[in-house]
């Protein structure tokens, strides 16, 4: 952002001070001289004082310009309907209803989207194009981990403000961690640590790892694994698979863990493939014969997709935030507050909201709480506010850790059953863990960044 400077002319003032000393004047003119002087003087005060507001108020602050908020994520394809879209709207609830009250001081909040079409090259070429085109103060994305990685490098080089919003790899705020990203979304640690506490207390001994071959899907697999190991030694890893990002046919992998007879089956999959794969397994039988630990399946976002959702014994989900628990007025407001919103946009029938909607809810309210507190869209300014924030959520407080700008958002797991609003699986008993107990101290964060910079 670029500041136009305000100058006064140093000749501008003396010509506004200079008597008329010429002589042979007469009394008359002498004292029109110095009625002239005194007028000349109200108006130096005046413009005075005016230099000294517009000092205090520069251009870039003035309230008729907006809080341009660029946020990028699968906006087409098949991450849009439980990823991308959710997400954004999530960002859209919080700034309508920061404008619908005046803005912030007297600024309105701007929502710019790009469409990164799940690909981290488009999603770099889009935050490059918010940023030198359209003149964003700050950048938001994305559900892709790899086209978050990618940037937040780029926010770093440009010393760009970047809130992670559905992204769930460690590394984004761990090793790759820097001054100019945030998470407000679980990470893989908080998600994959979480599941493995779940698991110890379900007693599964024999598994097999199945997930798409992509940042998230082997971060989420490695927490858990390395997690479920130290907390019961005796498990066993019967098999492993990875597929690639747009698989249509996985029958191949549901024969192969069939054959394994696994008691437990991590499912590492996210975005495109998992509404595919479940209906798969469905259909083969997989469902019937092992527990199924389904990564984001909780989600009425995800689940809505499947034609037939997984449910029973045997179908074990997670999500990040749950319309139904906790059983709070909080929680009840602010669902209501969202079929409020999707109304205004012409849904008539929306799905609940889920987790993808609360983390750009979340992002945007990190953000924009932060701009208030600041009290400017300064970025280091706004960074000093953001680190150690905590703000209140329809479920609890959640807070910004100062040292490495991860969220402390907690994780749901539970077995699902059919619930009664579109006949969408809820979570019985949720089951969770305090995000705080399974994220790395701040001593190890700073160990782990820099030996990924030597």
């Amino acid at each position: 952002m670029f500041r136009r400077k305000r100058t006064v002319s140093h000749v501008t003032l003396q010509l506004l001070v200079q008597p008329d000393t010429h002589s042979g004047k007469n009394r008359g003119e002498k004292m029109h001289d110095s009625q002239r002087f005194r007028l000349s003087n109200g108006l130096l005060v005046g413009f005075l004082i005016m230099f000294l507001v517009s000092a205090a108020c520069p251009v870039s602050g003035l309230a008729d310009e907006p809080i341009k908020i660029g946020v990028i994520d699968a906006l087409s394809g098949p991450a849009k309907p439980a990823f991308g879209g959710p997400s954004l709207l999530g960002w859209q609830m919080v700034a309508e209803e920061i404008n619908s009250k005046g803005g912030i001081n007297g600024r309105s909040i701007e929502i710019i989207a790009r469409d990164d079409q799940f690909s981290d090259a488009k999603a770099l070429a889009a935050a490059e194009e918010l940023m030198l085109k359209e003149g964003v103060h700050f950048l938001g994305g994305t559900s892709n981990s790899a086209s978050a990685l990618a940037i937040s490098n780029f926010a770093k080089e440009n010393k760009k403000i970047f809130m992670v919003h559905v992204s769930r790899s460690e590394r984004i705020t761990g090793e790759k961690g820097h001054r100019y990203v945030f998470q407000a979304s679980p990470n893989t640690i908080i998600e994959g640590k979480s599941g493995a506490r779940y698991a110890k207390y379900r007693k599964y001994l024999k598994w097999y790892i199945v997930g798409e071959d992509y940042e998230y899907g082997h971060s989420i697999a490695r927490n858990f694994w390395e997690e479920l190991q130290k907390l019961q030694p005796t498990v066993e890893k019967v098999g492993e698979a990875w597929v690639p990002l747009g698989t249509a046919d996985y029958s191949p992998n549901m024969q192969e863990i069939i054959a394994k007879n696994p008691s437990g089956v991590l499912v590492a999959f996210g975005a495109s493939g998992m509404a595919r794969f479940m209906s798969q397994a469905v259909k083969s039988g997989l469902l019937e014969k092992s527990h199924l630990f389904l990564n984001l399946m909780a989600d009425p976002a995800v689940n809505a997709q499947l034609a037939e959702t997984p449910v029973g014994e045997n179908a074990l989900g997670s999500t990040s935030y749950l319309w139904y628990y906790p059983n709070t007025p909080e929680n009840k407001e602010f669902v209501r507050q969202y079929y409020e919103f999707m109304k205004k946009r012409g849904e008539s029938d929306p799905i609940p909201p889920g987790s993808t909607f609360f983390s750009g809810y979340c992002s945007a309210r990190f953000l924009t709480e932060a701009i208030k507190k600041a009290g400017t869209v300064d970025t280091e300014k706004v960074i000093g506010a953001l680190e150690g924030m905590t703000i209140d959520t329809p479920i609890g407080p959640i807070t910004m850790r100062s040292c490495d700008h991860q969220a402390t958002a907690p994780v749901y797991w539970g077995r699902m059953e059919r619930g009664e609003v579109r006949g969408l699986p809820i979570i019985l008993s949720p089951y969770s863990v305090r995000a705080e107990d399974l994220l790395p101290t701040c001593e190890e964060i700073a160990g782990l960044r820099k030996r990924s910079s030597q």
